[in-house]
């Protein structure tokens, strides 16, 4: 398997370098991207010459197949910060409701904050979950790719297990 050298051009960031195998999909360089700009996947395109890359094929697909240096461009999709109204459901026998109005760059420790100001539950004791995902603090909505309607479900630790 011939290993590639990445070369990611960017406006907003510097030279991102890193090797890739002509098997890895376009979606393992978004990642890379990910944790390096904390830009979400959803929310990058990357341009190879004129063509744009799609996540889920390979390099090879893209007549990537031999030892070289491919250079892509990132953009950056900057995403619509609508209020997005979700509904978030109490892990309580009753599974109280409750509407809230959350924008894509809310941060999760914010979403936190407006959970506790209806349910009266500390964000340290929360476990907020959205699409079977657990949502981590120092991340915001778009990171989970939520979108309006969408359920977030809360419950809380359970001490002494």
């Amino acid at each position: 398997m011939a290993t590639c050298i990445c070369i990611v051009h960017s406006e907003q960031w510097p030279l991102m370098t890193f090797d890739t195998a002509e098997s890895d999909k376009v979606k393992k360089i978004n990642e890379h991207i990910r944790s390096k700009t904390k830009v979400s996947v959803q929310d990058q395109v990357l341009l190879l010459d004129s063509k744009i890359l799609k996540p889920q094929r390979t390099l090879s697909s893209y007549g990537i197949n031999k030892e070289t240096t491919i250079h892509l461009t990132l953009k950056v999709v900057k995403p619509s910060d609508e209020e997005l109204p979700l509904f978030l459901v109490e892990s309580t026998k009753e599974g109280q409701r409750h509407l809230l109005q959350v924008r894509r760059s809310n941060s999760v420790a914010q979403v936190k904050e407006m959970i506790e100001s209806v349910t009266c539950v500390t964000p340290k004791t929360q476990i907020v979950t959205c699409n079977g995902k657990r949502l981590e603090d120092g991340k915001i909505m778009a990171d989970y790719n939520i979108r309006r309607g969408s359920l977030l479900f809360l419950t809380g630790h359970c001490i002494g297990g």
